[in-house]
């Protein structure tokens, strides 16, 4: 990469993590101050934790679509400045209404499409795959230091200490924005000009084709965490406060394990074939440790390839949607896969919860294991992986 595309990917994927952790600090301890929150009930906890997806699955769109109009810097500002004051409100609210609401408002600053968007602009086609690659390994760092240290901030500070970070995390976001993101090219600033063209992006089959790819990625994701956490807990005979303690090792063993299809992606354009190699990786990793489950190294060695298969679609998936738009047309055509992708997590976490309850833990796993298989025939169509391989097949 060029010295202006790294600090491009390293500014971005800065903004991921803080936002991201400070999100992550909370899922551990939510649940932990039911009993302190006033008018709580297991109802409006639930939606407590689940609104901050929706809010982002609805405004993915919104957001992308405005950054084409406005520009990405004023949209992302906009939305951080959103999260952060979600995070004050839920640093001062004492009952349940209150922090609905501050989940909400955090959810608001639904930025991903934008930050997609601005990635697109900033780095060349040759170089995509590898931005998103990075940004998306970013995301898994957050996720396990978000489980670590989220209960350590709670101890210290309660929930208000968490909000309170989260909100700190919030402003540090804004630092890359004026000092290490660059400016977005002149000639990248002809920007859509209309809601009625933004729209469009719904009906364009390349951006169809990688919704629908992430739609499935994200639903396994979801549908995982349903019985995952629990099931590394039993087979590693650990206490539920020392997860990240097999998180961390099993998510950079994915991280490396992913590299090499990734690179090999990008050298020999052969995106479709490690989109397929993806899908059979998740469902083999999936089959393990459904097959294994309680067993140590089998669920350890399942769970890394899980992930391994998951990284590789999730590096790929948006370098090829953004590769095949224009660039006025990026920031609405990463709203429309932005909002597929939380969908995507949201339909997984019911699928996985549906699941549980017919089929068990096994079930899940067996059903996560069907699902990596479609992945990998849904990218086994030459034709819809030549739609997102021809830049020029939507002018």
């Amino acid at each position: 990469m060029s010295p202006q595309e790294k600090r491009a990917v390293s500014g971005l994927s800065f903004i991921y993590v803080a936002r991201m952790l400070g999100l992550f600090m909370l899922m551990p301890v939510l649940a932990l101050d039911n009993d302190q929150l006033r008018y709580s009930t297991p109802l409006l906890l639930g939606l407590a934790v689940g609104v901050y997806g929706l809010a982002q699955a609805a405004l993915q769109f919104p957001f992308g679509a405005a950054s084409d109009r406005f520009g990405r810097k004023k949209v992302l500002v906009f939305g951080i400045i959103l999260f952060i004051l979600g995070s004050l409100l839920g640093a001062v609210t004492h009952n349940i209404y209150g922090i609905i609401l501050a989940r909400l408002l955090q959810g608001a600053g639904a930025v991903s499409s934008v930050l997609l968007a601005t990635a697109g602009d900033l780095t060349g086609d040759q170089h995509r795959t590898k931005a998103m690659a990075a940004i998306g390994g970013s995301i898994a760092v957050a996720y396990v230091l978000g489980i670590a240290i989220g209960p350590v901030f709670y101890g210290l500070w309660g929930l208000t200490g968490v909000f309170l970070v989260a909100a700190a995390l919030g402003v540090l976001a804004l630092y890359p924005l004026w000092k290490i993101i660059p400016p977005i090219a002149h000639a990248q600033q002809n920007r859509m000009g209309s809601w009625a063209d933004a729209m469009k992006m719904f009906r364009h089959p390349p951006v169809l084709t990688a919704s629908v790819g992430i739609f499935i990625l994200q639903m396994v994701l979801g549908a995982s965490f349903v019985v995952l956490s629990p099931e590394l807990v039993n087979a590693m005979h650990i206490p539920e406060s020392g997860i990240w303690e097999v998180y961390l090792p099993v998510m950079l063993l994915s991280v490396l394990l992913m590299l090499f299809p990734v690179i090999y992606a990008e050298k020999n354009k052969q995106h479709g074939q490690m989109l397929i190699v993806s899908g059979l990786a998740i469902a083999v990793g999936a089959l393990i440790m459904g097959l294994e489950s309680g067993n140590f190294w089998p669920v350890g060695i399942g769970a890394v390839i899980f992930f391994a298969g998951y990284n590789i679609a999730s590096a790929i998936l948006p370098s090829m949607m953004s590769r095949s738009t224009l660039p006025e047309q990026r920031g609405a055509s990463s709203g429309v896969y932005s909002m597929m992708q939380f969908l995507g997590i949201f339909v997984g976490g019911v699928l996985g919860g549906w699941g549980l309850g017919l089929a068990g833990d096994q079930g899940v796993f067996y059903i996560l294991t069907a699902v990596g298989i479609i992945l990998a025939i849904q990218s086994w169509n030459g034709k819809r992986m030549a739609l997102l391989l021809a830049p020029d097949s939507h002018s």
